[in-house]
């Protein structure tokens, strides 16, 4: 019985060493293609560069505009420029479209599973 045991006890301490170098693997992987990707220091731009302080949005959101193209652009805008970010997106009117269709969709899934109804 305790060779039994042993081998149990064998096992999961072997699976888990193997686990911790593939988990230190991939950490070192991930560090190494992070080291990678960084840009050299002579094309980051100065701290505290014109650049580098967020902008505000210079077209508002409207009726005309959807908030979601609003947004799609600034992020298109944040990938290209890279130095510039975003800092809030809002919609003007505080509609909550996104919310109040989901909560809809909720209470329609729920529209034929309650209880029946007593006459």
């Amino acid at each position: 019985m305790s060779a039994i045991i042993f081998k149990a006890l064998w096992i999961y301490g072997l699976a888990a060493v193997v686990s911790m170098l593939i988990a230190a693997t991939i950490k070192v992987i991930v560090w190494l293609l992070n080291l990678a990707e960084r840009k050299p220091a002579a094309e980051a731009p100065a701290p505290g560069a014109a650049s580098a302080r967020p902008l505000p949005a210079s077209v508002p959101v409207t009726a005309d505009i959807p908030a979601e193209h609003v947004a799609a652009i600034a992020a298109a805008i944040s990938a290209t420029a890279g130095a510039l970010r975003i800092v809030h997106i809002e919609d003007l009117h505080g509609a909550r479209t996104w919310s109040a269709e989901g909560r809809s969709v909720h209470h329609q899934s729920h529209a034929g599973l309650g209880r029946p109804r007593k006459r």
